[in-house]
């Protein structure tokens, strides 16, 4: 004579728990870089975004904007009267908070850079400017060209 059996012993129980522990032990690895290189990214986005919203707020406004990247904290501002006033179009980004990154100038005394109203720098830089992110132990740049356009991915044209 056979009873019908219903639910699981705590033996199979057990397995599956093992089991299930043991894929997740491998899989974190992978996720935990897939986050850093995420993060890496959406810095990256975030200084290209602040840097084009810098220039065009200078074109749009017929005015000088300025972006500053100075104790790894982002913002850009542009000037909105003849007395020099100025207003934030990007507010202040931390990026050590945000994105768990580095940010810094590869050159140290680029710590802001001015577009006049016509979209360009002012002044012009003698070399490409590159802006270093690191985090972890990936890293990354953006880099602008001596008149302030955004370069292409890998700092080449």
């Amino acid at each position: 004579m056979f009873r019908s059996r219903q639910g699981y012993t705590l033996t199979e129980l057990l397995i599956v728990v093992v089991m299930v522990g043991s894929l997740t032990l491998f899989a974190i690895p992978k996720f935990t870089v897939l986050v850093e290189r995420n993060k890496l990214g959406a810095a990256r986005e975030e200084i290209a975004a602040a840097i084009a919203t810098a220039r065009a707020a200078a074109v749009q406004k017929g005015r000088t904007s300025t972006l500053f990247l100075t104790s790894n904290q982002l913002w850009v501002t542009v000037v909105t009267s003849d007395a020099g006033a100025t207003s934030t179009v990007v507010p202040l980004k931390k990026f050590s908070s945000l994105y768990n990154v580095t940010v810094a100038p590869k050159d140290p005394s680029m710590t802001s850079i001015t577009f006049d109203m016509r979209g360009f720098l002012s002044p012009r830089l003698s070399q490409t400017g590159v802006f270093r992110i690191v985090g972890g132990t990936r890293k990354d740049s953006v880099c602008i060209t001596t008149a302030g356009q955004l370069m292409p991915r890998g700092c080449s044209l």
